[in-house]
């Protein structure tokens, strides 16, 4: 998995704050009492709140690793059984 950079990151853990949001909220509303049920509607905001904090990763970290990702290119595997072979072996029709 690839890292993001921080404002990118940021913008997905409010737009994913923001639906989880609108979904409790219609889930509240149609299903629940919002007078007694209201606590629930801060776990998103605590979610929106961890998505603004400061990010510590900077630029200087992707240049440390030399690669965005940080990861080695793999080799493609080079397979050595590639002889087909029949699962159940022929019958012989003389026998």
């Amino acid at each position: 998995m690839s890292r993001r950079d921080p404002r990118s990151a940021r913008l997905l853990g409010l737009w994913t704050a923001g639906c989880l949001f609108v979904l409790l909220l219609a889930g509240v509303l149609r299903l629940g009492d919002l007078s007694l049920q209201w606590p629930v509607l801060l776990v998103p905001v605590l979610w929106a709140l961890v998505a603004l904090r400061p990010r510590r990763r900077a630029a200087r970290e992707y240049d440390r690793w030399g690669d965005e990702d940080g990861w080695e290119p793999i080799p493609p595997s080079v397979r050595t059984d590639t002889v087909e072979r029949p699962a159940v072996p022929p019958r012989d029709p003389w026998r």
